[in-house]
């Protein structure tokens, strides 16, 4: 039995929820937009959507890559998440007892994305390179061969080293900080809003599908938000007819997602998309707002500040704003 490569870094009950109705033939698919260039649009099978191959794979030192183990742990874990997501959108409202789960699987959709994987990927490869430039420039490292030393006065050896993180580190942070109770928890003491879309319109998500939002983030800048932030809030969107939007200020409850509110929300997510926007359907205007907010981004940066002897790493997130 030939074993799975193809990797989801969105659950495919999750982008199940966007897919193009009706649905022609035996498998459901859905509407990818390009975020750059000019929004090139196709309509691929949703078990081919949202995927990377070997996302998930484990290449532990010596030991043959496991491309199963997480695979295994992630389709447990999202069954439980899709009877949640399916309850929430039938009733429109969240008990209490499924504010933990929903605050938990809405962490874990933050952090499971390409994107949060390259910042991970990014500030580990900055630690260790500048880890041997810190010892290398104090001596720790004796004299190099000539050869090295030659690539090192030619090119710099941020550019004559190529370092490479292994992926199973790189998920055990990124499940690590999506598993936290910290997040989690933030998550948890929200105030949670429900909005239905109109007969007619629809909710959009991407691959980075949870949006952070400051109102006023311009007195604040150059610094990143988190969470626990006062004025933070999140949009979710659940399924193309359903949008959870959560934050200590907002009025708990439901209501139908006025013209105006489907705009704005739609505009945070793709202002927090990567590369795609994922939709039920594509229209003219659809991909024209695409095309304005193409070089809009918001999401996690990060700094790296070195100094011969020293160096400062910063993490911050940006929000849509």
């Amino acid at each position: 039995m030939s074993i799975p490569r193809k990797h989801h870094y969105l659950p495919q009950f999750y982008l199940e929820g966007f897919k193009v109705e009706p649905q022609k033939g035996k498998k459901p698919h859905i509407w990818q937009i390009e975020k750059d260039g000019d929004q090139a649009f196709y309509s691929p099978a949703i078990e081919d959507t949202g995927c990377i191959r070997d996302y998930h794979t484990l290449d532990f030192t010596d030991e043959e890559p496991d491309h199963k183990a997480v695979e295994a742990q992630l389709s447990k874990l999202e069954s439980e998440q899709a009877t949640l997501v399916r309850a929430i959108r039938a009733s429109k409202r969240i008990e209490a007892s499924q504010l933990e789960p929903l605050s938990a699987f809405i962490s874990l959709m933050r952090y499971r994305v390409p994107s949060f994987a390259d910042h991970v990927e990014k500030s580990l490869r900055s630690v260790v390179l500048d880890s041997f430039k810190i010892m290398y420039q104090a001596g720790k490292f004796g004299t190099p061969p000539p050869e090295l030393q030659e690539l090192f006065d030619s090119k710099g050896i941020d550019e004559a080293l190529q370092v490479s993180i292994s992926n199973w580190k790189i998920l055990s942070h990124m499940f690590e900080v999506g598993f936290a109770p910290e997040s989690i928890g933030l998550l948890a003491e929200y105030n949670y809003h429900i909005y239905s879309a109109e007969e007619g319109s629809f909710f959009v998500t991407s691959d980075n599908p949870v949006a952070l939002y400051h109102p006023n983030y311009d007195k604040i800048r150059p610094y990143g938000v988190g969470l626990a932030m006062k004025g933070v809030e999140i949009t979710f969107p659940l399924t193309s007819d359903t949008l959870i939007r959560a934050g200590h200020n907002l009025e708990p409850g439901a209501s139908t997602a006025s013209c105006v509110e489907m705009e704005e929300f739609n505009r945070r997510t793709i202002t927090m998309s990567e590369r795609y926007i994922f939709a039920s359907a594509v229209s003219t205007e659809l991909r024209h707002r695409i095309s304005e907010l193409k070089s809009v981004r918001a999401g996690f940066v990060f700094d790296n500040l070195f100094h011969g002897d020293g160096s400062l790493h910063v993490s911050r997130f940006i929000p849509v704003q």
